[in-house]
């Protein structure tokens, strides 16, 4: 793995786990541009405390291990495609997280939403549905979705 760390318009490029100098790959200035025009993309919540009555969305599917690389597959592709573009048009979305647990043959979804009627917009999401039953059409069983109030949150001290 490779780490950037740019201060005062200098960059040096180090490689993990010894953080030794590899050589400078770029003009200082220009890769440290790079790198803050990816960090300008964060959305401005992740920086700021998650409201206090946020709603963590959990969806569960569990898919028989001999469609893995097919699940896999419709995550990595299809799924970024069609459904993260339908999500940052809804409101009060803050994260949004999917997974796959290979040992356990399940994936997961977990949102963070700013409010309960801000999450359940993914319960009407066209999109959504329909990918919903790809996923049922390759074996995946999902569990009833939940929408939970967040108690509380690390680290407690943001601001």
């Amino acid at each position: 793995m490779v780490g950037i760390f740019c201060y005062y318009q200098q960059c040096r490029i180090y490689s993990q786990p010894n953080l030794l100098p590899m050589k400078n790959l770029f003009k200082p200035t220009l890769l440290c541009l790079a790198v803050l025009s990816l960090f300008s993309n964060c959305k401005e919540t992740t920086m700021n405390k998650i409201p206090d009555n946020a709603i963590v969305r959990v969806s569960i599917g569990y898919y028989p291990p001999e469609q893995e690389a097919a699940v896999e597959e419709k995550l990595e592709t299809v799924f970024k495609e069609k459904i993260m573009p339908a999500v940052k048009k809804l409101n009060g979305n803050i994260h949004y997280f999917v997974a796959i647990d290979k040992e356990k043959k399940s994936i997961t979804n977990v949102s963070l939403w700013e409010t309960r009627e801000d999450a359940m917009q993914m319960a009407e999401m066209k999109e959504m549905l329909e990918m919903a039953k790809e996923f049922i059409e390759l074996g995946v069983e999902f569990s009833e979705i939940t929408n939970h109030e967040m108690i509380w949150q690390l680290p407690e001290n943001m601001e």
